[in-house]
């Protein structure tokens, strides 16, 4: 039978790497339906309501973007062990999905070595993928490769130097932190692992998480996803509640990444609180579906 987390990903993504691993240390089973690397995601989008980006996480027909907000999940559904002491580590870990990363793609889109890829991605994705990438950072902010390069380098030092004085940023267990930095440098270290040869202490770190095993895995279908949604039951919040920025009950809005991959999900309020908001939609495949987003990182409008 399948998990009820069903994780759209797929192998070389780095931000599914961070939650695969999540789920690892937890020892959490869960479902994988494996998603294409590039555009069209027709099936993705029919849960998602446009959102391209991955990993999407979906319980039924609750779905749930960004890392930030999955890991924040896993932590409620199953607290042992805690990722988010000491407190500060989720503004750490804030700081490595998007400094950091940004920093890593320089290296993602000039790797040394494409042995991960040809064995993981398909040949229309192979070919399509720069091309993809630069559409999906299209209004995005632009960095030069030689500002990108010192900033990874500066970057990489800092944590070496933590790195050497424990195991974990934090000491001797890891946080959301370790995952958030280790999925940043994992994509480097597979694709390009001469940028980290000066950084013995990190690679140790990058393959002390990576071992981590795996815990049960079920594979399913697209299609089985849609399925799982569509007959899942409609939703209410169980307690009254009242959007921080002033939205009302119902109300259509529009939701978009502020960095990139910033194509907009609409729908109508069904729930919101100061960490996050569901917007509920609806989709011919997908029947009735519950959008829950973050709000860092999001940018939110009257539809």
């Amino acid at each position: 039978m399948p998990s009820a987390l069903i994780l759209h990903q797929y192998e070389t993504s780095p931000f599914a790497e961070k939650i695969r691993r999540i789920l690892a240390y937890k020892r959490v089973p869960w479902t994988a339906v494996r998603a294409p690397a590039i555009m069209p995601k027709p099936d993705l989008v029919s849960l998602t309501g446009g959102y391209r980006k991955i990993p999407v996480l979906q319980i039924d027909n609750h779905v749930y973007l960004d890392t930030a907000l999955i890991a924040r999940l896993i932590e409620q559904l199953h607290p042992e062990p805690p990722l988010y002491m000491p407190a500060i580590a989720a503004s750490l870990a804030e700081w490595a999905d998007s400094r950091l990363f940004e920093t890593a793609t320089l290296h993602i889109m000039r790797p040394s070595r494409l042995d991960d890829l040809t064995r993981f991605m398909t040949p229309e994705e192979l070919n399509g993928f720069a091309d993809d990438r630069r559409a999906m950072r299209g209004d995005g902010p632009g960095v030069p490769a030689k500002a990108l390069l010192a900033r990874f380098r500066q970057y990489l030092q800092r944590v070496e130097t933590s790195l050497a004085a424990a195991p974990y940023l934090f000491g001797s267990t890891p946080t959301i932190a370790d995952f958030s930095v280790y999925h940043c440098l994992w994509v480097v270290w597979r694709m390009k692992p001469e940028a980290l040869a000066e950084a013995p202490h990190t690679q140790a770190f990058i393959e002390r998480i990576g071992a981590i095993p795996d815990p049960e895995i079920t594979r399913i279908s697209a299609s089985d996803a849609l399925e799982i949604s569509r007959r899942a039951p409609s939703w209410r919040p169980s307690a009254a509640w009242t959007d921080p920025l002033g939205f009302t009950p119902g109300q259509g809005l529009s939701v978009r990444a502020a960095d990139y991959g910033r194509e907009p999900v609409h729908g109508s309020l069904a729930y919101a609180d100061d960490a996050e908001l569901v917007l509920h939609r609806q989709d011919s495949r997908a029947g009735d579906v519950y959008v829950h987003i973050p709000r860092i990182g999001y940018e939110i409008s009257a539809a």
